[in-house]
This record gives C-alpha cells, sequence and structure tokens, in this order.
C-alpha cells in the first residue's frame, strides 16, 4: 500500500495510534524522508521589504493550482521581536496562517508599556491601518482578495498574530482555528488585563523594579479594549487537516507546546511530496532565539522536532527562514543548556530571579536593573523553574516578597542529567503544577 493511502487508512482506522499516524502522514521514520528540492528554498521575491523591514512577499510553488505566500507586516521591535510573517496557504479552500497585529493598536500598546515615551516620529506619522494596507495589498499581489479567505490558522495565541483576525473575519466571514489550550486566551476580551493581573505577584516575587503598569491601567483605556478573536475550531488532535477545501494528506497539524501552551506547527506539503514547509509560529526563529513560556515542554517539543525529518524549508512568524531547522534546533539545546549552567553558577550565594537576568552577559543585551522588564524576568525565571524541578537550586529564603535560590553545590554535569531525564520522561511531571 503507497504511503498516502496509508495515511489516508490511519486516519479512517480510531484503532491507529497517533505516533503511527505521524509516522505515516509526516515521514518521522527515517525510512520516509521527503526529496529536498532546493529550487524553492529561496522562493520567489513578489515584493521587497519597505522602510519598516515589513511588506515583503515571497512566493513558494506547492505544484501546478497550489502556492504559499509568505507576507511580512508591520510590528515594531519595541514590541517584541520585530515584523510578523504571515503565510497564505492557496489550496482549493484559502487559509491565512496567523493574521498580525494592527497599527492602531501597536501604537496604543507602546504608549502603554513605555509609559508614554516618545515614539520614533517615523512611526507615530504611519497611518493606523498600516498593517492592514501591508497585508492587503499583498494578498492582492498575491491575485486573490481578503474576502476570498476561508480559514485563519493561528499558530499561537499572542496578540500580534492574531488581533488582526477581527478586521479580516469582518470582511470575510472566514472561520478562525487555533489550538483548544491558547483558544482560552485568544477568545478573552481582558486578555492583556488578565496577563498583568496573574503574573504580577510572580514580577515582584522576582525582585523586579516596582512598576507604573498597574496605575497605569487605571488611567489608559487599555483595560476597555477587547482584545478578543472568536475561535470557531478548536484544534485537539495532531494529524492531517481534514477541513473542506483541504486536499486530504496536504496540511498537517503537530502541536509544539513551550513558547506558549498551545503552539502549534503547520506542515504543508507539495503536490508530488518532494517538499514539506514547516510554519512553526514562534516556537522556532532565526537568528533570535523564542522565549519560553515553559522550559519543560519547549526543550520536550525540540526533541519531538528531532523525528521530523522530511522538512525542506522552515519558515517562522519573525525573522529569517530556517534551511537547516536540525541544526537550528541542535543551537537552541545549546543555548539553553548554557543559560541553564550560567543560572545555576550565579546562585552559588543566594539570588533572586531579577539578580539572575541582569548579570552580565547573561543575555546577548543589556538588560538595565532599574527598569521593568518581564521577558528578561520570564526568561531567567523557567530556567531557575527547571533547575529547581531537577533539584538543583532551592529557594533558600525570602525577603519581603522577594525569593531568593541556592544551588545544590553539585557539578552542574550532574544536575543537568536529570533536566535530560525530566525531558525525556514526559510522564515525571505530569502531577507537577509548573
Amino acid at each position: 500500500m503507497g504511503k498516502n493511502r496509508r495515511a489516508e487508512q490511519a486516519l479512517k482506522d480510531k484503532s491507529v495510534s497517533m505516533s503511527e499516524l505521524n509516522r505515516v502522514s509526516l515521514g518521522v521514520s527515517g525510512k520516509t524522508k521527503l526529496k529536498k528540492a532546493k529550487g524553492q528554498q529561496k522562493g520567489k521575491l513578489l515584493r521587497t521589504d519597505q522602510a519598516y523591514g515589513s511588506g515583503r512577499v515571497v512566493e513558494y510553488r506547492l505544484g501546478r493550482r497550489r502556492r504559499l505566500f509568505q507576507i511580512t507586516t508591520f510590528c515594531p521591535q519595541a514590541l517584541g521581536p520585530g515584523p510578523t510573517n504571515l503565510y497564505l496557504i492557496e489550496d482549493d479552500a484559502l487559509i491565512l496562517v496567523d493574521t498580525g497585529l494592527s497599527t492602531n493598536m501597536a501604537k496604543e500598546l507602546f504608549y502603554f508599556w513605555h509609559n508614554n515615551q516618545s515614539m520614533p516620529a517615523e512611526i507615530e506619522a504611519l497611518p493606523d491601518d498600516y498593517s492592514e494596507q501591508e497585508l492587503f495589498s499583498a494578498i492582492k499581489l498575491t491575485g486573490r482578495d481578503i474576502k476570498e479567505i476561508d480559514y485563519i490558522f493561528l499558530t499561537h495565541g499572542h496578540i500580534d498574530h492574531y488581533f488582526l483576525g477581527r478586521k479580516i473575519v469582518e470582511l470575510s466571514g472566514t472561520k478562525v482555528v487555533a489550538h483548544v489550550s491558547d483558544s482560552d486566551n485568544i477568545s478573552n476580551p481582558w486578555t492583556l488585563v488578565k496577563f498583568l493581573f496573574d503574573r504580577w505577584p510572580m514580577f515582584m516575587a522576582m525582585g523586579m523594579p516596582r512598576s507604573k503598569l498597574h496605575e497605569r491601567l487605571k488611567e489608559s483605556n487599555i483595560a476597555e479594549i477587547d482584545f478578543s478573536l472568536h475561535v470557531d475550531i478548536p484544534l485537539v488532535v495532531d494529524g492531517s487537516v481534514n477541513f473542506q477545501g483541504i486536499q486530504p494528506d496536504s496540511l498537517f497539524i503537530r502541536h509544539f507546546p513551550g513558547h506558549s501552551p498551545g503552539s502549534i506547527a503547520i506542515i504543508v506539503r507539495s503536490d508530488e511530496n518532494e517538499e514539506a514547509f514547516m510554519l512553526c509560529g514562534d516556537t522556532l526563529l532565526y537568528p533570535i532565539t523564542p522565549h519560553p513560556d515553559d522550559l519543560v515542554a519547549y526543550l520536550r517539543t525540540l526533541r519531538k522536532m528531532r523525528g521530523l525529518d522530511n522538512i525542506s524549508l522552515v519558515l517562522p512568524a519573525h525573522g529569517k527562514a530556517i534551511i537547516n531547522f536540525q541544526q537550528r534546533i541542535n543551537t537552541l539545546e545549546r543555548h539553553h543548556r548554557y543559560r541553564l549552567k550560567l543560572t545555576y553558577e550565579a546562585c552559588k550565594t543566594p539570588r533572586s530571579i531579577w539578580q539572575i537576568a541582569t548579570l552580565p552577559k547573561y543575555f546577548d543585551v543589556y538588560v538595565d536593573p532599574n527598569k521593568f522588564n518581564p521577558l528578561a524576568g520570564q526568561e531567567a525565571m523557567v530556567h531557575a523553574e527547571l533547575l529547581q524541578l531537577a533539584g538543583g537550586l532551592r529557594r533558600s529564603h525570602v525577603d519581603g516578597a522577594v525569593h531568593y535560590f541556592q544551588n545544590s553545590g553539585e557539578s552542574f554535569e550532574e544536575v543537568y542529567d536529570r533536566v535530560q531525564k525530566i525531558i525525556t520522561d514526559e510522564h515525571s511531571t505530569l502531577l507537577l503544577r509548573r
């Protein structure tokens, strides 16, 4: 029986395990590698980057009738990793992967997050619908129209990936698809306020300098803004997407948590199975490294990704395409091992999470110890959390609201061996609330 027919049979046969489905459908075993057509890796440039590093449109051919487009839309560096890469998949149905962030909301968030400091004049002068113009004109450049979009697939539930979806749904009536583990965040009108409310005690326990964000919630209209996007179709299992208008065995979903609980990758196959593209959201990025929300889950995801040996090109939501994704996984694993070591060695004497995060060379860029920086604090926290789980760190004391940690005195290699066992054995943490 051919591979495609076996995949189809696997989908019909409820007794077939998901691991078997993935092996058949995605070529996880070494016996089902796809050919790598390197001529397609660069794609065809339809429009170059504009003034703000966005506006680019690249076309990849999936067959005689099917195409994949990368569309880069505006998002200021001050709000995250910069311009957002969206993807338009042309099947019998038209699918948009992620939507980006509207420019007016980017400005609102900038002022809120940065305490009304001056925004660069050239960004302030942008039309409030600049991101929309980029996206709509890019889709027109492909020969399609925004009103033709049948489905929006969200790689994860962060606002720079879904907020513009409200406008698209209004224009096209499209169905929104997201993993069930992120759908509560996406569908919550007060998701930003909830984030601050839930995380604020943790930020203070890290020893992070106090911010006026809490006070500004009362003064700003941010708390009144509806950030929600209704999710029509929650994803709950991995495998082939069998929606109306999508060819069988052409699109596959993999749940890859870590950057967020419901992060997914969308694997897009060419007509002749000569190539597979992986649209990975923020799970893999280049040249920057993603921020894990859960380092245990993230390192397990990297381990699972190693089984995908048929991917010819990885297309992330920010930054550059990744040609050799196995090499990129190696780099990311080394990166987190190094940061675990820095965290462990920093705690020879008791340190707070914020003291760790602001150590010289802990990050590639300077982190001002006097400025509120939740991304830096979260990055140090998830590494300390994993070391604590492995018995390498313990909370030595609490001073006021601030928690301090000290290492176990063992060699880092001994602790890292236990870290590896935690990552390898997924059952070991099922009853632990991390």
